[in-house]
């Protein structure tokens, strides 16, 4: 069984700062998903590691010629069906340039048509984030500043705009079921309790009403959304988490938010993304 699980989200969604801990937990075996076999090129995920080992967030993800795919086969069991996953190294930036543009490159677009599930990664609290202005309020200000400047592509339409290109790429799955999308919140350890037992649909159709939307509107892909942290805690701005972090290891410590019976769980496995869309 051949699968391509294709990694989408803009400028600092977390795309980048999951693949490190997802191999390690592949290599490790530690969650519902293990590798079956050793890739054959891993520098560009060893890099991300030893970020992370250091006590830092790895640097975002910047355009580049020379394209690292990440490809491994991983597998539920020892003796359990296999399935490739393919992460291709495609930066936010190019993700957004090509929502602008209205137009993927082929080769992005090939990709795309070669996998049957995607993870969608959306980031709480991302200096990144483009929101559309209120004009009734803001017109006026935008003058006084010397025009009214183009803030950007609202982050909501390209998002909804990256869900459009899976609509009409992703593949049938072999079972007859619908395309699987894993919606990934990251940087899910910032929220505080309140919001995480509401989980991160309530969030979204607060934060992005237009996405939630439109995933809640959806029947050409089946949809699941999660709530991540990669590696746990905050390294930026939460010290203590950072000494702790350092001293004890990284492997382990990110955790997925996943609904049970109408309660959302912290569960110790951040392959469950994965693991679900593509149905092993």
């Amino acid at each position: 069984m051949t699968r391509s699980i294709v990694l989408l989200g803009g400028p600092d969604s977390g795309k980048t700062n999951y693949i490190g801990p997802l191999w390690r937990a592949l290599d490790l075996g530690t969650g519902a998903l293990r590798a079956a076999e050793q890739p054959d090129d891993i520098n560009f995920v060893l890099e991300i590691t030893d970020h992370l080992y250091s006590g830092a967030f790895a640097p975002r993800t910047e355009h580049s010629d020379a394209r690292r795919n990440f490809e491994v086969v991983v597998a539920a069991s020892e003796e359990g069906p296999q399935a490739r996953i393919v992460v291709p190294d495609i930066s936010g930036e190019l993700w957004r340039n090509a929502v602008i543009e209205s137009e993927i490159d082929p080769e992005w677009m090939a990709e795309l048509s070669r996998a049957d599930g995607a993870l969608l990664f959306v980031r709480v609290d991302s200096d990144q984030d483009v929101r559309p202005l209120d004009w009734v309020t803001s017109r006026r200000m935008l003058e006084k500043l010397g025009g009214e400047e183009d803030q950007g592509l609202p982050t909501q339409v390209m998002l909804c705009e990256l869900i459009r290109f899976l609509e009409g790429s992703l593949a049938d799955r072999e079972d007859g079921e619908l395309p699987r999308l894993s919606v990934v919140v990251t940087a899910w350890d910032l929220i505080d309790e309140a919001v995480f037992r509401q989980g991160p649909l309530t969030y979204l159709q607060r934060e992005y009403p237009l996405l939630a939307g439109r995933l809640l509107d959806l029947e050409t892909l089946d949809v699941r959304i999660f709530g991540l942290s990669s590696v746990g805690g905050d390294l930026k701005r939460d010290r203590n988490y950072r000494q702790a972090y350092l001293e004890a290891g990284p492997d382990g410590r990110g955790w997925v938010a996943l609904e049970s019976e109408g309660e959302w769980l912290k569960i110790s496995d951040i392959t469950l993304p994965i693991a679900w869309a593509v149905g092993l």
